[in-house]
C-alpha cells in the first residue's frame, strides 16, 4: 500500500489540498498513457549511467519537463488531459535533499496551469531501497482517487492499481510497464508472469462483480499481435494467451476474461507506437472490457483511441516516427513512444460500436521511408543541430574509416550505419577513400553525430 503521509507531503507542496470534485465535461472524459522514456530528476544518484552528473542535469531535466508539459497541453488542451498514466518515472534516492522526478513534473504542471491533480505512485516508498524498481508508473487524475494498491512482479515494474470515482461511478485503472525485450522468448516467461498477476486480478474482480470497469493501460512491453509475430519463438504469450487481448468489439465473453484491445480501432497499416530497428511495434495499450459497453457506470466512446504524434514536436517529420530523447546536447527530443489516448463518459445508453479492423498484421510493419527520401535536402553543415535530428538528406563523401564505419564531408567526419543488415553489409564493403553518395537521416551515437542509410534505395 503507497504510504498516505507520501501522497499527503506531495499534495501540500503542489496542489495544497487534495481534490475531491471533478472538473471534467460531463459529456466525456480523456485518458491519456505515456511512457516518458526515463523521466529523472537531476541529483546525479541513478541506477542508470546514462542519468549521472557528467551525462544529465538541471538544463536536461528542464528541457525534457518542457516538451513533456507541451505534449500534454496539446494533447489535453491547457489544463492537460484528465487521466494521465505514466511510465519510466524515476524511483527517487535523494528525497529528503533534492527533489524527485514525479515532484519535478507534478510542479511543472502546475506552474503550467494543468491540473489539479490527484496522484498514485507505482512504488512503495516506505519499503526497502533494494527492492525498490529503477523506474516507476505514476497515475494522475483530475477525478478523486479512492483507493490505490500495488501488485508486484517478477523482474518488472510493479502493477499500479488505482480507484477513481467518476461522477460517482467507480473505475479501476491499472498501470503496467512490463518486462521489456519483445523479441526475447526469454523475456517473454517474464511477461507471462507479469500476465498472469494481472488476469488472476481481474478474474477476481469481474468474479465479485461482472460489470467492474477497468482500463488496462501502459507500456506492456508485447505487441498487439505478440502471438503471432513471434508464434515460432513464443508457445505461449502473456498479452494474447493469458490476458486475452484481441479484436473483436464488444468483447463478447460471459466470464468476462476476453478483453478487447483498442489498436483494433484503427486500420493496420497506421497502427505503431513506436519503432526499433526500423519497424513499427505497438508495445503502448489501452486494453478493455467488455463492461465498458454496457450502459453503466463509466464507457468507453466508440472510434476515440488515438495515437498522440504530432510532426516537430514528439514526432520527426517526414519518418513521422518517434521523436526520441536525448541526454545529449543540452537534451532534446520527446520520448521513443507515441502517447496514446482515448475518451470514456459516464452513461446509461450502451456503446455504439465504431470502426473495427480485426485483421492481425501477421509481422511487425516496416516504416514506410518514400516519403522521407524524396523530400530529402541536399546537406550543408549548417544543418549540424539538435532541431534537425531524424532529418534527411542527400550526402556526399569519402569513407574515412572502417570501424567504426565513417565517412568524410566538408571535413567533418559522421558515423554510417543502417538498421537492415543487407544495407549494412552493402555500406561496410566499400574501402577507405571510396566516394559514397547516398541518403541519411541524422542521428547521434555516443556522442558523436551520423547517418542512418535506412535501406539499399537509400545508397547510389
Amino acid at each position: 500500500m503507497i504510504a498516505r503521509s507520501f501522497l499527503l507531503l506531495f499534495s501540500i507542496l503542489f496542489f495544497h489540498k487534495v481534490v475531491y470534485s471533478s472538473k471534467t465535461s460531463t459529456a466525456s472524459f480523456q485518458v491519456v498513457v505515456y511512457n516518458v522514456e526515463n523521466l529523472f530528476d537531476s541529483d546525479g544518484v541513478s541506477l542508470y549511467n546514462d542519468y549521472k552528473k557528467e551525462m544529465y542535469g538541471r538544463k536536461e531535466l528542464e528541457n525534457k519537463l518542457d516538451k513533456i508539459c507541451d505534449i500534454l497541453r496539446k494533447i489535453g488542451g491547457k489544463t492537460g488531459p484528465d487521466v494521465i498514466l505514466f511510465q519510466e518515472i524515476e524511483v527517487d534516492r535523494t528525497l529528503e535533499k533534492f527533489p524527485s522526478a514525479a515532484e519535478e513534473l507534478l510542479k511543472e504542471m502546475k506552474i503550467r496551469g494543468m491540473g489539479p491533480y490527484n496522484f498514485s505512485f507505482g512504488y512503495n516508498p516506505d519499503g526497502s531501497h533494494d527492492k525498490w524498481p529503477a523506474v516507476h508508473c505514476l497515475t494522475l487524475s483530475k477525478f478523486p482517487i479512492v483507493k490505490s494498491r500495488l501488485h508486484p512482479l517478477i523482474n518488472a515494474r510493479p502493477i499500479l492499481e488505482t480507484t477513481l470515482s467518476v461522477q460517482g461511478s467507480p473505475l479501476i485503472l491499472f498501470n503496467n510497464h512490463w518486462k521489456s525485450g519483445a523479441s526475447s522468448a526469454k523475456m517473454e516467461n517474464y511477461r507471462l508472469q507479469n500476465a498472469r498477476v494481472l488476469r488472476n486480478r481481474i478474474d477476481y474482480l469481474i468474479q465479485q462483480n461482472p460489470e467492474t470497469d477497468f482500463i488496462i493501460g501502459g507500456d506492456l512491453n508485447s505487441h498487439y499481435n505478440q502471438s503471432t509475430v513471434y508464434s515460432e519463438e513464443m508457445q505461449r504469450t502473456g498479452i494474447n494467451h493469458i490476458l486475452m487481448s484481441q479484436g473483436i468489439e464488444p468483447p463478447k465473453n460471459d466470464s468476462g476474461e476476453v478483453l478487447y484491445n483498442l489498436w483494433h480501432e484503427i486500420s493496420f497499416d497506421q497502427r505503431g507506437s513506436d519503432v526499433w530497428k526500423g519497424k513499427w511495434g505497438t508495445l503502448m495499450h489501452i486494453i478493455l472490457p467488455s463492461s465498458m459497453y454496457d450502459a453503466k457506470g463509466v464507457n468507453y466512446i466508440a472510434d476515440s483511441f488515438k495515437i498522440e504524434s504530432y510532426s516537430g514536436l514528439n514526432q520527426i517529420h517526414g519518418l513521422n516516427i518517434p521523436f526520441e530523447w536525448s541526454n545529449e546536447l543540452n537534451g532534446f527530443g520527446a520520448s521513443d513512444h507515441f502517447p496514446i489516448s482515448a475518451r470514456f463518459k459516464v452513461s446509461n445508453e450502451k456503446t455504439e460500436i465504431g470502426n473495427n479492423f480485426s485483421f492481425i498484421e501477421p509481422e511487425q510493419r516496416s516504416i514506410n521511408f518514400d516519403y522521407a527520401k524524396k523530400n530529402a535536402a541536399i546537406w550543408m553543415t549548417r544543418f549540424l543541430s539538435s532541431e534537425n535530428f531524424g532529418k534527411t538528406y542527400r550526402l556526399k563523401g569519402f569513407i574515412k574509416n572502417k570501424n567504426p564505419l565513417t565517412i568524410e564531408i566538408d571535413q567533418r567526419e559522421f558515423g554510417l550505419y543502417s538498421h537492415d543488415p543487407s544495407t549494412r553489409n552493402i555500406l561496410f564493403s566499400n574501402k577507405i577513400s571510396h566516394e559514397l553518395s547516398a541518403t541519411g537521416y541524422l542521428s547521434r551515437y555516443r556522442g558523436k553525430w551520423q547517418f542512418i542509410i535506412a535501406e539499399k534505395s537509400w545508397i547510389d
